[in-house]
């Protein structure tokens, strides 16, 4: 089904499907009977973690996006003869849609994450165009090369600060996992360098998992998704305690809900939906920290000391 077609079902009311269940690809949320989800929880070190959101939290970007990107590079990098010209002329198609789409979702014309959830359905639609794995050696040398895992300096001296305590860090992503597979393991390159390199070890990550190979995938976005894993991970004993949390759109509010008391809640460069609804949505106890990041200069603000234009 062609991506304007999926986007116009899914504006149905009557229609509960997610975007990705037009590839035929089932929806599961029951981590822990998922041996890709339970091998990495017993993996994990049982003790005290800082619980993070990627992109536009640590990340300076939207991983979906920079694999999407790198995807049409790559197809466009092969001579067309080298390539299905039914399919090929189908992405391209696509691509036309999706252009006009971006240019809608710049213009806060449509919701963001109908954008976003546009980006990875097409990845997945046409991956068959090229070699899966060539197109994953490209992105990893694209991120290389173009230094994509350098993230918010706040963000990454907040895990400095926690790894270097003895705590450890979880990130709690809605990422695709082919993609976060290779930034992860950018990162933790980079924090053997800035850091040191046992501490990468205490570095865990959780994301929405899409199995190329089957036919069902897990995903980690939106408030319950992530809420409700943080709280698979206290139950079974592997958090101990939360040291802080760190995320920035509006709907992680309830991912807050999730954290022991007394922590602290960064906002890093939040959505203007968290502004307008901290006092709403926050609750006692949780110590709520609006930060703001932008190029040499970073700063904590208070809500009643922003003025909106």
């Amino acid at each position: 089904m062609k991506l304007e077609e999926v986007l116009e079902v899914l504006k149905q009311k009557t229609n509960d499907k997610d975007i990705l269940e037009h590839l035929w690809i089932k929806f599961r949320t029951d981590y822990l009977e998922q041996e890709y989800y339970s091998q990495k929880i017993l993996s994990m070190h049982r003790g005290d973690y800082f619980v993070s959101d990627l992109d536009w939290t640590f990340f300076r970007g939207v991983l979906q996006k920079e694999a999407f990107t790198i995807f049409v590079k790559f197809v466009k990098k092969h001579n067309y003869l080298d390539l299905n010209i039914d399919d090929y002329y189908l992405f391209l198609k696509d691509l036309e849609f999706f252009n006009k789409l971006e240019k809608k979702a710049y213009n806060k014309e449509i919701e963001f994450f109908e954008y976003l959830n546009a980006w990875i359905y097409l990845l997945l639609k046409h991956k068959n165009l090229v070699d899966w794995q060539w197109y994953l050696n490209f992105m990893k040398y694209s991120f290389r090369l173009k230094e994509k895992i350098n993230p918010f300096r706040f963000s990454f001296a907040k895990m400095k600060e926690v790894l270097l305590s003895g705590g450890n860090f979880v990130f709690v992503s809605g990422a695709p996992n082919f993609v976060f597979d290779i930034y992860l393991e950018l990162l933790k390159e980079y924090i053997w360098k800035n850091i040191g390199e046992s501490y990468a070890n205490n570095v865990f990550w959780f994301w929405s998992n899409v199995f190329l190979e089957l036919d069902w995938y897990t995903p980690l976005w939106g408030r319950d998704h992530k809420k409700d894993f943080i709280n698979i991970l206290r139950e079974r004993k592997i958090i101990n305690k939360t040291i802080w949390g760190m995320w920035d759109t509006a709907s992680d509010f309830g991912i807050s809900y999730a954290l022991d008391l007394w922590n602290k809640f960064y906002f890093v460069n939040p959505e203007k939906k968290v502004v307008d609804n901290i006092e709403k949505f926050k609750i006692e106890n949780i110590d709520y920290e609006l930060i703001i990041e932008r190029k040499d200069l970073i700063f904590k603000i208070k809500k009643e000391d922003i003025n909106l234009v």
